[in-house]
């Protein structure tokens, strides 16, 4: 029976159970962090507990309530044995808790905090993804819910659902002044002549780990990258574009709106250089 962690006790997943007052499921206040796991051990688990921390600043959730880095780590490395194999998806989700009817929380909330893991299986052979842009979804820079990984993910979805009608792997989102800001589930960035082009962070996306990852390795290498509004124009006229998370590392993109890319130029430098040294932090510290 598959296991998952929910408020400290490690249980089966037929077993687990949420209280129907519980204000993520009603109202969707609350969020998520995705990490990938290697041999039971998230390298970048730090990075993804901070970002909680500052996801729970950001909604009013006293932080002091998250489960502390040890116990993260010990709960994961427990469903991951469970689990077998080296490599797994590891999902922490926080909830406000439960809270009487109404959009006010309690003051005295009890959050419901659930961590489950499931296989990940990176492809052998990545044949780029064809992304298209929704004429349904912007992204929002006002949006307290755009700042954090919500439990509400109607945008993203309806955005999938509405390119993968049309063929497309993920969809491209704008801003709301029609910039380019990011796919549903990956920060995205162009390459003209070596330089390293992404969306500014206050245009409405989730600014991501795998993203700082990519500036600070830019910087680090002396390599250019700017920070800046790009409309989609501009974008469909790079030499190269990718999207990165920290789950399925760093995608080629193939083609944007029937607009194709030289998939083979995703083979030189500095792409494959910056595709391995990111796998490699994934892995800080495990053995691969």
């Amino acid at each position: 029976m598959t296991k998952v962690w929910l408020n400290s006790n490690i249980i089966g997943q037929t077993d687990a159970h949420i209280a129907v007052t519980d204000r993520g499921l009603l109202l969707g206040d609350g969020f998520f962090e995705t990490m990938r796991a290697h041999k039971g051990r998230v390298a970048w688990l730090e990075r993804h507990l901070d970002r909680l921390t500052s996801h729970a600043e950001l909604i009013g959730l006293d932080p002091i309530l998250l489960p502390n880095a040890q116990t993260v780590a010990e709960a994961i490395a427990s469903l991951c044995m469970e689990l077998g194999g080296n490599d797994a998806v590891i999902r922490l989700t926080v909830t406000r808790g439960s809270g009487p009817r109404g959009l006010l929380p309690p003051q005295d909330c009890h959050p419901t905090v659930l961590i489950t893991a499931s296989s990940f299986i990176k492809p052998a052979k990545d044949e780029g993804l064809i992304l298209a842009t929704s004429k349904r979804v912007r992204r929002n820079p006002w949006s307290i819910a755009g700042k954090v990984k919500s439990l509400n993910y109607l945008d993203n979805i309806a955005a999938r659902q509405e390119v993968a009608a049309c063929g497309a792997d993920e969809a491209l989102v704008l801003s709301v002044d029609g910039s380019v800001a990011e796919t549903t589930i990956a920060n995205l960035f162009g390459i003209r002549d070596n330089t390293f082009y992404t969306a500014p962070a206050n245009c409405g996306i989730l600014a991501g780990l795998a993203r700082k990852f990519v500036i600070d390795w830019c910087r680090d290498q002396a390599v250019a990258v700017h920070e800046e509004s790009i409309d989609l124009k501009d974008l469909l006229s790079m030499d190269l574009v990718f999207v990165c998370n920290a789950l399925q590392g760093i995608r080629f993109v193939r083609s944007i709106d029937g607009v194709a890319f030289d998939f083979d130029q995703a083979k030189h430098d500095p792409a494959m250089q910056l595709v391995s040294d990111f796998e490699k932090s994934l892995c800080l510290g495990i053995d691969v």
